[in-house]
């Protein structure tokens, strides 16, 4: 299952780390113990030195070696390490019970060692297994002054002290050995909860793939990853809007398509095989070109969606007065707003104001924008048209009418290319819903923003900005 996932990647990646990382610890616990607990051995040596030594001259001034004995034995029964006693020729005089016999009357043959003790120097010395004693020993010469005596030296096996490490090793080697079980554990399953939404988002984009633009993952976070299924979701989301725009372009072309050619086929027909006499033809003949018009409006409309979505719209960046660009749009609508009794109210920021853009696409704009405000106005009322200078260098078009409004779930869709909301559907019989949409590539096409503002039963108002000329 995991042979070429990201989560055999990442625990191998953890794996090695780990590895590495416990195997520096061991090695680094080891030499750093050893070096603690030698130490600490000469250390305890040299103190017991000390009360050897001051036993010794307790036991000169006084005669009572009592005390000689039972630091001795100490030395031998809890730290297990015997005391010779050295003469000032270097000549072993006394061993305790634990030493070799043997060595009694023989000279101690490590010159470093000898020399620093009868220096007056604590000197310690790890000696080899061919050495006197028959094994490698750890010894600590202390110096003393009583008498014939002028040193002691107390040797302790360094193969016992091994032992002792022995164990301390194996301590240690399986607190790691927990520890790299555990921190395998925890990075398994590090790896999987990290790797798992990715999975799922994976297995989600095939079945989005195969058709199902339904398919969300589950979100169980707020970090990166978490915000990457949020976005996941999102993108989803989006591709089943665009699908389901899809199909209502389809639906929507195949209508305004099929109307017209209808319209035209039925009247052509009939006046071919004279159902329609001569008389009448020209009235016919006007509708066939109203419905030609509107296919020639339609495939306009397409083409300029497809150079926005190309992003091959060319503008012509001029100079001119934006309250004359209304008063002639206004004028051209004259028709219509006389059709359905609708006057207009103008209130312009300035008796003349001077915008930098593309006079032709702004001239578009206004007349997609004032041609959607007479379609959804009710008869007799009023449509308002304002502008507002905002900052130093901008000036808002506000074109506000008072039909039915659009609900806040449209209001998300209104300016995507064939959207037509349900509720202005009917009244809409002419559009194929690219209007908003033209106006909104174009506006964007200038840098600048376009938005709405509506209640539904209060009317919409449409608001974009431009640029003034310096």
């Amino acid at each position: 299952m995991y042979r070429n996932s990201i989560v055999r990647k990442q625990f191998l990646m953890y794996l090695v780390t780990i590895s590495v990382c416990v195997l520096l610890m061991g090695l680094m616990f080891s030499v750093i113990y050893t070096r603690h607990y030698m130490s600490e051995t000469k250390r305890e040596l040299v103190e017991q030195g000390a009360k050897v030594s001051n036993a010794i001259d307790q036991a000169y001034h006084t005669g009572d070696i009592s005390d000689l004995a039972y630091q001795m034995q100490v030395l031998e029964d809890y730290m297990g390490a015997g005391v010779l006693l050295m003469n000032e020729d270097g000549v072993v005089v006394l061993a305790s019970p634990g030493m070799s016999k043997q060595l009694l009357g023989k000279v101690l043959t490590y010159e470093e060692l000898v020399q620093g003790v009868l220096d007056g120097n604590v000197v310690s010395l790890e000696t080899g297994s061919s050495s006197v004693f028959g094994t490698s020993m750890l010894i600590v010469g202390y110096p003393i002054a009583e008498g014939q005596l002028t040193g002691i030296f107390m040797c302790r096996s360094l193969p016992e002290i091994q032992v002792s490490l022995n164990e301390m090793y194996r301590v240690i080697f399986f607190s790691l050995a927990v520890s790299f079980f555990l921190t395998t554990l925890v990075g398994f399953w590090t790896s999987r909860r990290m790797a798992e939404p990715l999975m799922d988002m994976n297995r989600a984009v095939k079945e989005i793939a195969g058709g199902n633009l339904e398919k969300r993952v589950e979100v169980t976070g707020n970090d990166e990853i978490g915000q990457l299924g949020e976005s996941f979701n999102h993108m989803a989301e989006s591709l089943e809007n665009i699908e389901k725009t899809r199909r209502a372009f389809i639906a929507n072309v195949s209508h305004d398509l099929r109307s017209p050619l209808t319209s035209i086929q039925g009247f052509l027909t009939a006046m071919l095989d004279g159902t329609i006499p001569p008389e009448k033809q020209e009235r016919y003949l006007k509708i066939v070109l109203e419905e030609s018009q509107r296919l020639s409006r339609l495939a306009e409309g397409i083409v300029d969606m497809s150079r926005a979505q190309d992003s091959k719209i060319v503008l012509e960046m001029t100079s001119f007065d934006l309250n004359e660009v209304i008063r002639e749009n206004s004028a051209v609508l004259e028709p219509q707003l006389q059709e359905k009794g609708l006057s207009v109210k103008v209130s312009f920021a300035a008796k003349e104001t001077m915008v930098y853009a593309d006079q032709d696409k702004i001239s578009r704009v206004l007349h997609n924008l004032m041609s959607n405000a007479i379609k959804f106005s009710r008869e007799n009322g009023t449509i308002e048209i304002e502008t507002t200078f905002s900052g130093k260098n901008k000036v808002l078009v506000s074109i506000r009418d008072h039909g039915a409004g659009i609900s806040e779930e449209d209001q998300k869709y209104i300016f995507d290319r064939f959207y037509k909301a349900d509720a202005t559907r009917n009244q809409d019989k002419t559009g194929a819903g690219l209007g908003l949409s033209i106006v909104r590539e174009f506006v964007q096409a200038h840098g600048e923003t376009v938005a709405v503002k509506s209640k539904v039963g209060e009317g919409s108002a449409f608001v974009f900005s431009l640029k003034l000329a310096h």
